[in-house]
């Protein structure tokens, strides 16, 4: 090892001991890099995982899928279609039968069935684990395999038949899942249609298949029945790429705040190696070596953070996942796995972006520790007037984002965007709070000028505290914004959702059965007087720019579509459009997702391929839709038979006379054809649809506790930091007869106080994020839009918890000045 390695390795080993003296600032860095890596890492896992499954959404059960056969009618096939085709020889072709039910406690499930035997390759297990008992799972009483994450969360133990909304019971349940599974629960074909009360085929899926057979099958398909590409992947990537964005969004801004702890750490663990640090230039160790020394310390540093932190990550994403799969697939149909991969992607990002921060929060600032005199006289007005031009740059700073901000809000068109003028207007407001905070405070001091003298001390001695506090309060500001914003939107969301549900779910009965006779069922509600009105709707899914769309035709008469309540709309446009109907313009109603994400405006033309050729409408109106993922697109019922003479049933909306009675009214049902289950009432659509929604944002509360734990550290380790670092100077203050109390009071109090402005500089910050999320970023993510809910709530709980935050720091603090005040008292009368 030649001479320069050896006084590497010196000079290394000297900057590393001061971590070997002072574990416990070891910790906090360490903390700082696991809570934001993890954070971040966890949010990156889910993400790719994810995206592998859409990646992979072609193949249905482990089977490739590359094209569908469906019903033109949306209505479903007969299973003897099927059995045709397969009799002809298209041994590519396989069924398939989705649906969504619900449990006793209105839990949305989802059951997927097939005939194993008849997919490509059946007779490997595809993923079940255990060898397959064909008999049991293909007879009576048949098998119902749960997923081992899914059974957890619904108690669902290997042999169980779990009950149904609907009084019904599932197969003995297996904990067992094929490839491509996802969360769905797994059944026999048979077992499927006897549980469902139904036999018709969702669709058939077929196989890799050479064009010459491709258009013999084609040509082989019945009347009603259509061939077309597998999509569902592009389609899945398009239509979550939003929701991905919202969540990597929020995990940078964890990891920016898991930086701030990284800040305090090295701002503690300068002031400790000063004296190193000026040891090793006096006994003549070059700037370039030292400097080298610090690149090395600083990877490393890197590698165990990032080690780390992905292994905290990946116990977050475990965590989080269910919340994040439940969502996909009850937005956006999408089955996501159970099984997590860490991808090598993940693993480099992760590093570079630790490698980064620390080159930041730690190489640079001991660098400019370096660049100093060598024997430069250190004093505390020395610092103070240090910190006043780092307050006064970071303004300057602060100034250049919210201009940066104010330019980007007037281009922002993208969710990307989107987030660039969030960081910018956070990080500006983070940047200002030093100085607001200085500000503030020098008033609150010049107010309680003429007070008591331990008053005006407690005071001063702030300034002395707030260039130690400075970048704990901006970890503060960030995590408590983020939080209100974050809260703000949710509560107007939730609030909108059960307005709009008000609005547009006012039957009392919803009936999706594609066997309902709906004439026979009118006729005999009108006989037995339990029927007011009913809406039975048709419609058909096609294309529109590329997307999946939905067009609806609607009884323009219908009590729902008389008090329609409309986003934007021409004068007169309900009254307009129901006129429509029966000839004249063809006007059409969009809904607000056509609108932001298709680019609509009122008045422009809609063109849809019918099954008469082209037509083209008007739009006249947008429409609420929240939740739905498709355009949307409403025609009055007679136009849209007129030009889908085969559109397919779409529900069935029934509103019951007063006193009608409930067992006459699912008798008339079953008689005109419904099978239990095939109906749903009013109130358990709406407690669905809300479990629903709670289930999406869980992800969203969580991530926002946990920042806020994150900013919480940020403040203890900069309370240590200031006890460490006058701790000499406390224990004068004790031996010339200050108690403890007194001392508690010195740190507390100005702590108090710039938390407090914190918390109330956040209030307003929060309200313009959430604005800027509610207005801005949400049309342009989702295209839903919705008037804000403030409430001062949230903030008044968050306060709480700011000084619940603070209370225990302080209680740290106490602690410490207990256990440490002797000993730094007998150095100081030692002379040490």
């Amino acid at each position: 090892m030649t001479a320069r390695w050896v006084r590497l390795a010196w000079a290394l080993r000297a900057l590393l001991s001061h971590y070997w003296r002072h574990p416990w600032q070891s910790v906090f860095l360490l903390a700082g890099l696991v809570a934001g890596v993890g954070l971040w890492s966890a949010v990156q896992v889910i993400n790719s995982h994810a995206r592998a499954s859409y990646a992979q959404a072609d193949r249905i059960l482990g089977a490739q899928a590359a094209y569908w056969i469906r019903a033109r009618d949306g209505g479903g096939i007969d299973p003897d279609d099927y059995i045709a085709l397969r009799r002809a020889g298209f041994r590519e072709v396989f069924p398939l039968l989705q649906a969504r039910v619900s449990t006793a406690d209105d839990q949305p499930l989802y059951l997927i069935a097939t005939d194993l035997m008849a997919l490509p390759g059946a007779m490997r297990a595809g993923g079940a684990g255990a060898a397959v008992d064909w008999l049991a799972l293909i007879q009576p009483p048949y098998e119902a395999w749960f997923p081992a994450q899914v059974a957890d969360e619904l108690g669902v133990t290997a042999g169980t038949r779990l009950l149904l909304r609907d009084g019904r019971r599932l197969p003995p349940a297996r904990i067992a899942s094929r490839s491509g599974q996802g969360r769905q629960i797994f059944m026999d074909l048979g077992a499927a249609f006897h549980v469902l009360g139904s036999r018709r085929l969702s669709s058939l899926a077929v196989s890799t298949i050479d064009p010459a057979r491709r258009a013999r099958l084609e040509a082989a398909l019945p009347a009603g029945l259509h061939l077309e590409p597998n999509r569902q992947r592009l389609d899945l990537t398009e239509l979550t790429r939003s929701l991905h964005t919202h969540l990597t969004a929020m995990s940078l801004l964890s990891f920016a705040v898991g930086l701030f702890i990284v800040f305090n750490a090295v701002r503690f663990s300068l002031w400790y190696r000063r004296p190193t640090l000026r040891n090793l230039r006096l006994m003549g160790v070059s700037l370039r070596l030292i400097a080298v020394a610090i690149g090395v310390e600083t990877l490393l540093w890197s590698g165990v953070g990032t080690a780390a932190g992905l292994l905290a990550g990946w116990g977050i994403s475990h965590a989080l996942l269910p919340s994040v799969s439940a969502s996909l697939q009850n937005l956006y149909g999408a089955v996501v796995g159970a099984q997590l991969l860490l991808s090598a992607r993940t693993v480099l990002l992760a590093w570079s972006l630790t490698l980064v921060g620390l080159v930041v929060a730690l190489a640079w600032p001991l660098w400019l520790q370096l660049r100093g005199q060598v024997l430069a006289a250190g004093s505390a007005a020395a610092g103070w007037q240090a910190d006043v031009r780092a307050r006064r740059h970071l303004l300057w700073g602060a100034l250049a984002l919210a201009l940066a901000a104010l330019g980007v809000q007037r281009v922002m068109d993208s969710v990307a965007m989107g987030f660039v003028l969030l960081a910018l207007v956070l990080f500006a407001a983070a940047w200002a709070l030093p100085a607001l905070l200085a500000g503030a405070h020098g008033l609150v001091a010049r107010r309680a000028g003429r007070g008591a003298l331990r008053t005006r001390w407690v005071l001063s001695d702030g300034w002395a505290q707030l260039p130690a506090l400075r970048t704990a309060m901006m970890a503060l500001l960030l995590a408590l914004t983020a939080n209100l914003g974050v809260e703000t939107l949710v509560g107007s969301f939730r609030t909108a959702l059960s307005d709009w549900m008000d609005q547009r779910i006012g039957a009392d009965v919803y009936v999706n059965s594609p066997r309902l006779d709906v004439g026979a069922l009118v006729d005999a509600g009108s006989r037995g007087g339990w029927l007011a009105h009913a809406h039975a709707r048709i419609g058909v899914l096609t294309r529109w720019h590329d997307r999946p769309t939905r067009v609806l035709g609607m009884d323009v008469s219908a009590p729902d579509m008389a008090r329609l309540p409309l986003a934007d709309a021409e004068a007169d446009a309900l009254a307009r459009w129901r006129a429509s109907g029966a000839g004249g313009e063809a006007l059409i109603l969009a809904n607000e997702q056509a609108h932001y994400l298709g680019g609509l405006v009122l008045g422009d033309t809609v063109r849809l391929e019918t099954d008469r050729g082209p037509a083209t409408f008007r739009v006249a109106g947008f429409f609420h839709d929240y939740g739905n993922a498709l355009f949307q697109f409403y025609l009055p019922k007679a136009r849209m038979r007129a030009l889908w003479p085969d559109a397919a049933p779409f529900g069935t909306a029934l509103w019951l006379a007063p006193g009608a009675d409930r067992p006459v009214v699912e008798a008339a049902l079953q008689r005109a054809g419904a099978a239990p289950g095939e109906w749903i009432d009013q109130g358990d659509i709406k407690r669905l649809s809300l479990n629903i929604f709670e289930r999406t944002f869980a992800m969203t509360a969580a991530m926002n506790t946990l920042t806020l734990l994150v900013a919480g550290s940020a403040l203890l380790t900069a309370l240590l930091a200031i006890l460490h670092e006058r701790l000499p100077e406390f224990a004068r203050w004790r031996a010339l007869g200050v108690t403890r109390a007194e001392l508690l009071a010195v740190v507390g109090v100005p702590l108090g106080v710039f938390a407090l402005l914190t918390w109330a500089l956040s209030v307003p910050l929060g309200a313009l994020l959430s604005w800027l999320l509610i207005h801005e970023l949400n049309v342009i993510s989702f295209g839903w839009s919705m008037p804000m809910r403030w409430s001062p709530l949230p903030a008044l709980g968050l306060l709480g918890l700011v000084a619940l935050i603070v209370a225990i720091a302080l209680g740290v603090v106490q602690l410490l000045l207990r256990r440490r005040l002797p000993q730094a008292m007998a150095q100081l009368g030692s002379g040490a």
